[in-house]
């Protein structure tokens, strides 16, 4: 059976979903699985939300009472998938797992540190959730927000950082690669500055978890680089090539119920799932 998937753009996120597993990729985006709300998602938008209100100045009360504001609408949509909040996915096991009374500790701490920060001196421009999506070479359209940019002195330096609330540090440099070449474009095309490429752009993972900045090399990525890897990317999911990745990633997979390699034989796998031999027989 073939399946006709036409996805109207790319983004770092659809890359990195299809590379980690293609399996829940198609389950997800082609097959329309319901995904199981997960704690960590939630709280991670919630402090996301947070400090954009904070850092657009759209909140007017304390950094603690934004994300809890924030985390109350997470939960509100969440509920509208699963309203059993005991079937919410956790990260950790037993006592230790992670659900809403971690993320009521940890959210107003992250926030608050965010909001207590200090940036570096001599900024002249700074962007919250900047869009700097674009139509690639390839006429590919790609999708990206970059979380916070700061430029200063004249385009002598250029910062971009991507807020990480997750335990571990990203083993990639793909996101803030991509996010330093639309970042070029973007400056180029609305700016008419094609020097801006002259220069070095800095990129950072801010890890709440840690409270510190870490810095990502980016000088390999071009734009050539990132067009290819849309490409590869779009021959891939149009011509329903979605390889599972079996591991240990499985066990905080939020469509591990359609996945018929995870669950096995039921009326879910049989209905999402082209792997189960009885797929959509009646």
């Amino acid at each position: 059976m073939t399946i006709e998937f036409l996805p109207k753009h790319v983004s770092h996120s659809s890359i990195n979903s299809y590379l980690r597993c293609g399996k829940a990729f198609e389950l997800e985006k082609v097959q329309h699985y319901p995904q199981t709300p997960a704690w960590w998602l939630l709280g991670g938008s919630a402090v996301h939300q947070a400090t954009e209100w904070l850092d657009k100045d759209e909140w007017d009360d304390t950094p603690e009472s934004a994300f809890h504001y924030a985390l109350f609408l997470e939960v509100d949509k969440a509920r509208e998938v699963e309203p059993d909040d005991s079937k919410w996915l956790k990260a950790g096991y037993g006592g230790r797992a992670q659900g809403y009374e971690h993320w009521s500790e940890k959210g107003p701490r992250y926030v608050r540190q965010w909001y207590d920060r200090e940036w570096p001196g001599g900024a002249d421009h700074s962007w919250v959730e900047l869009d700097v999506s674009t139509t690639l070479p390839s006429g590919i359209e790609i999708k990206a927000y970059i979380d916070r940019v700061i430029v200063g002195n004249s385009l002598n330096w250029t910062e971009i950082v991507d807020l990480k609330t997750g335990g571990t540090r990203p083993d990639s440099d793909q996101q803030m690669g991509i996010y330093s070449v639309l970042l070029r474009e973007w400056f180029r095309t609305k700016f008419g500055l094609p020097y801006v490429a002259d220069y070095e752009i800095k990129a950072f993972n801010y890890m709440f978890k840690d409270d510190e900045f870490y810095e990502v090399d980016v000088r390999n990525w071009t734009l050539d680089t990132v067009d290819q890897l849309a490409q590869q990317w779009m021959k891939g999911v149009t011509n329903g090539i979605f390889l599972p990745n079996r591991g240990k990633l499985c066990g905080t997979c939020s469509v591990s119920g359609g996945c018929f390699l995870q669950s096995g034989y039921t009326d879910l796998t049989r209905k999402y799932d082209r792997l189960n031999p009885y797929y959509r027989e009646q």
